[in-house]
């Protein structure tokens, strides 16, 4: 179900104009990613087609660095009716190119239009969209108005009456009502196959030609096109037009109300704006998918998978292409930012940070994924480019300024969850613990619902030194807890209708950052299974990281060093690498590892820094030195750094090979010595 991830160039905003991430995405499929290119037809749009809530204009209108970016076309009136014949062409079948434009297959491959036209299957299309845009402009009305009836008279004999229509209303000078049904009609077809963008383009169309209750219902579709396309301001107007005609419940239009409902939620931030029943086909069970998802995270992420593996054969977004080409039906790009969003959410519940943006990469930039439940995607892109950068990407930035606020409240509380994270990464712990606070004070259990990566509140105040806040607010939060509610009572509630699971790791860690050194090591276990049963590795990673924590604040090296071993391979494991940084400075601070090979103190000979031992073969054995008569020389190697906490990269520079033969020897140490992590070999060193 996840589609390939997208290229997204990102040169945009422009001064204090912000265009969407798939705004910027299919700008730059047009016209090219020259900044030049780019940037300029930007500027020739306005504020709403940059937002990506109106339909862009089609062609797009052709720039200056477009037109140099072209060049010369150099070509004679043949060549150019034909270009201009295939680029106002709704098919792109070569044999129509041809009968439309008076030519034959030899002509045009010898010609100059042969040049920017590639032709291939008896299909045809230009070697650059942004061809087609100044080839278009260049067209004077005349000229177009003829191209659309050679079309019209030759899709005719083709007997293919509504694409005839089509071109038929396109070379009409006026408005003919006699036209109007057809184009509703062939609107609606597009509508029905999830081709909303072709939808909405025939409707408008159809309403240019339509009178009374024909033209209500051509702008009734034109809205529910515009709408799941995501262009809800176009939708809003559309609907708006729809709805106050004197018989809007007649002919098509009855919806119309409902639709312009939808729109308005969609621009107040509201996570149900969009329901399965709003929809149908596709879109119905991929809304449906997206939201059962959603209630099933938070205790049963394992059927939340199961939902979304039924609908993973759903056709995706079709973009704006060729009439009816594609599958018979396909969802829309509003009802799919849905089911990524939900698809992305599912990844990062389970901890794969690495899935999660693959799928809302791709999701952004090509669907308004901004639009879904309450701009939840932006919630997730944010955190996600922490959890995996440290800082915030520009399309993440792109997308939040294009909803301009507009988002639900638990989304905007998120983003003080943010800042606090942001805060941890540079030590400022009481900051952190602040933000923290007010961002629960303002999601509230909903916020924690989410599961998106976050410090531990608790652990956060002891590192900032307030102990007795620290105690204070994880008393409060076992309140929360109690009465005492089973792990295992898997979606349950707590007394306040909150998340069991996530309220229940929340004590299990603040519990181990405040225990003592008769309790840490019960306190670790407890944390320990309460991660466990969530089913998150970066949860499970965080948990190693809190507890190595712990023990170092104890004066327990040796332990806290295992289990920051633990907490790095959990974060690269995810794909936090942000945590994964924070784990490997961690283990470079001086004395936390010891050194398996020591260096002699000042003024001391080499022998004298083991009071001679090692020659005499008695006294203490050096870490992993016991393990020699089971590993051969190279594993022994490889086992002392990885027990120093070095990484398999590090491990790799540091004996001169590669990477993959640290992983092969690595795994014969495990192997060897009956051990399933790096955490649990270093354990096994330090206690040998």
């Amino acid at each position: 179900m996840t589609a390939p991830p997208q290229q997204v160039v990102f040169r945009l905003p422009l001064g204090d104009r912000t265009v969407a991430p798939h705004v910027a995405c299919e700008l730059t499929r047009m016209v090219g990613d020259e900044p030049g290119c780019v940037d300029q037809t930007a500027r020739m749009l306005d504020g709403e087609h940059l937002r990506g809530t109106a339909l862009l204009p089609d062609p797009l209108p052709a720039a200056r660095a477009v037109r140099e970016a072209v060049g010369p076309l150099d070509l004679d009136d043949d060549a150019r009716r034909v270009l201009l014949v295939a680029a106002v062409a709704v098919t792109d079948r070569t044999e129509v190119l041809l009968a439309a434009s008076g030519t034959d297959i030899d002509t045009l491959m010898a010609g100059p239009a042969g040049r920017h036209l590639h032709l291939v299957g008896g299909r045809f299309r230009f070697h650059h969209p942004r061809i087609r845009s100044v080839v278009h402009e260049d067209a004077d009305l005349a000229t177009r108005t003829a191209a659309h009836v050679a079309l019209a008279d030759v899709h005719r004999k083709a007997d293919e009456p509504l694409v005839a229509i089509w071109h038929t209303a396109l070379c009409t000078l006026a408005g003919d009502p006699l036209l109007a049904d057809g184009l509703v009609e062939l609107a609606e077809q597009h509508l029905a196959r999830g081709d909303v963008h072709r939808a909405h383009e025939v409707a408008r169309e159809a309403a240019s030609h339509g009178t009374d209750a024909v033209r209500a219902r051509a702008f009734a579709v034109a809205g529910r096109a515009a709408l799941w396309a995501g262009h809800v301001h176009d939708a809003v107007a559309h609907l708006r037009r729809a709805t106050s005609h004197v018989d809007s419940s007649a002919g098509g239009v009855g919806g119309a109300a409902r639709s312009l409902g939808i729109a308005l939620a969609l621009l107040d931030g509201r996570p149900d704006a969009v329901v399965a029943e709003d929809a149908s086909g596709p879109d119905r069970a991929a809304i449906a998918a997206a939201r059962k998802t959603l209630r099933l995270l938070d205790g049963r992420p394992g059927e939340a998978a199961a939902v979304l593996s039924e609908v993973a054969e759903l056709a995706p977004a079709r973009p704006a292409g060729w009439w009816f080409d594609g599958p018979s039906d396909a969802m829309t790009p509003l009802a799919e930012a849905h089911l990524r969003v939900a698809q992305s959410y599912l990844a990062l519940r389970l901890g794969d940070i690495t899935e999660a943006a693959s799928v809302l990469d791709d999701a952004v930039g090509r669907l308004p994924v901004a639009l879904a439940f309450g701009g939840l995607g932006i919630a997730l892109a944010r955190r996600l480019d922490l959890v995996r950068d440290g800082h915030l990407s520009l399309p993440t930035a792109a997308l939040e300024a294009s909803v301009r606020g507009q988002v639900a409240p638990v989304v905007r509380a998120a983003t003080l969850g943010d800042r606090a994270q942001t805060a941890a990464f540079d030590g400022r712990w009481a900051e952190a613990a602040t933000l923290l606070g007010l961002a629960a004070e303002r999601g509230g259990d909903e916020l924690r619902r989410l599961w998106l990566p976050t410090p531990d509140p608790v652990e956060l105040l002891v590192l900032a030194g307030q102990d007795r806040t620290a105690r204070r607010s994880h008393e409060r939060l076992r309140l929360r807890v109690l009465p005492p509610v089973s792990l295992g009572d898997v979606g349950a509630a707590g007394p306040s209708g909150g998340p069991v699971r996530r309220r229940g790791l929340d004590l299990a860690r603040a519990e181990l950052a405040l225990a003592d050194a008769s309790g840490i090591s019960r306190a670790r276990e407890r944390a320990v299974e309460a991660s466990l049963r969530v089913g998150s590795t970066f949860e499970r990673g965080l948990t190693e990281l809190v507890a190595a924590r712990a023990f170092a604040r104890l004066g327990l090296p040796g332990d806290a060093a295992a289990h920051l071993l633990g907490a790095h391979e959990l974060f690269e494991e995810s794909g936090a690498k942000a945590w994964e940084r924070i784990a490997e400075r961690a283990l470079q601070a001086p004395g936390l590892v010891p050194d398996p090979f020591p260096g002699p103190a000042p003024g001391e000979t080499p022998g004298e820094a083991t009071g001679g031992a090692a020659a005499a073969g008695v006294g203490q054995e050096e870490p992993c030195g016991q393990w020699a008569d089971v590993l051969t020389e190279r594993e022994l190697d490889v086992a002392r750094l990885v027990v120093q906490g070095r990484t398999n990269r590090q491990v790799a520079a540091n004996l001169y090979v590669s990477v993959r033969t640290v992983e092969v020897h690595l795994g014969r140490v495990f192997r060897k010595l009956g051990v399933r992590s790096r955490t649990e070999l270093a354990v096994l060193a330090l206690r040998g």
